[in-house]
């Protein structure tokens, strides 16, 4: 009888360390993201000290998470994506930094080359952040731009620099003619500026407009990436999932896997123990 009742407590127990195990690994793995200590974004230009940030020190900032709808300008009438964004308030950084009265522009570079703009006042809304999160998963390009209400081209994303100006700077999109303010007055409307021809520098459309692809072409910037997936183009990258296979290094699997299996080892041999 002892050897049969047993049996189950061993299970049960088994089943504890297996779900502990993996719970602390998973959660380890996902943490682990954030230690990325090659990634950094900078912050310089008119400030009273520049800033040098990993994505550990941005997450550990206070959070702010909004709601809101992604739409390019290729595709006025539909969402791109949407939902609940998590990062710091953009405002919120620039202040680390210390903002100069003289500031006008705030201008944004990602890792590609591809380059947006803010005003200052935009800058100071509560609602723009650099999201490394959406709906809880972490971002494949790292960090980006929300800017609700805004087209999709001033959504940068896998940005690294960000420069306070003097000057009207004008990102990559905007120089060509795009809407400045790039306010969306109702989905399926158009951009409030014409937009030019398409041009040398970037990709042709079908239509008589130069507008953000979904698949950026190597023409619209430079890519000094060593991954060209990785792409800042307005237009939003998939969220990486927690289940990716990315976040789940062998090595940790196979650790848990044997602290698992000496686990039971050690039980079965002391209720082998206490039952003879």
């Amino acid at each position: 009888m002892k050897k049969t009742s047993s049996l189950p407590v061993a299970m049960a127990i088994t089943g504890i360390l297996l779900v502990s195990s993996l719970g602390y690994s998973l959660n380890s793995i996902v943490r682990a993201d954030f230690s990325d200590s090659d990634w950094q974004l900078t912050v310089n230009g008119l400030v009273e000290h520049s800033l040098n940030l990993t994505l550990a020190d941005i997450a550990s900032m206070p959070q702010t998470t909004v709601y809101a709808q992604l739409i390019c300008v290729a595709a006025p009438n539909s969402v791109l994506t949407e939902g609940n964004w998590t990062g710091v308030r953009l405002w919120l950084l620039l202040q680390e930094a210390g903002v100069s009265p003289e500031t006008v522009k705030v201008a944004f570079h990602a890792q590609d080359g591809y380059t947006t703009d803010l005003t200052v006042d935009t800058a100071q809304r509560d609602d723009v952040i650099l999201a490394y999160e959406k709906d809880g998963a972490p971002l494949s390009e790292t960090l980006r731009l929300v800017v609700p209400g805004c087209w999709g081209y001033k959504w940068i994303a896998q940005v690294t620099g960000i420069e306070l100006v003097n000057y009207n700077f004008l990102g990559m999109y905007e120089s060509l003619g795009y809407s400045d303010e790039a306010y969306i007055k109702s989905v399926g409307t158009t951009p409030e500026l014409p937009l030019p021809p398409p041009g040398p520098n970037l990709p042709q459309s079908s239509s008589t407009s130069p507008s953000p692809s979904l698949s950026p072409s190597p023409s619209l910037s430079p890519s000094p990436s060593p991954n060209p997936s990785n792409s800042s183009s307005p237009v939003p990258s998939q969220t990486q999932s927690p289940q990716s296979t990315s976040f789940f290094p062998m090595d940790s699997i196979y650790a848990t896997a044997v602290v698992v299996i000496i686990a039971v080892i050690a039980i079965t041999v002391m209720l082998k123990k206490r039952a003879k």
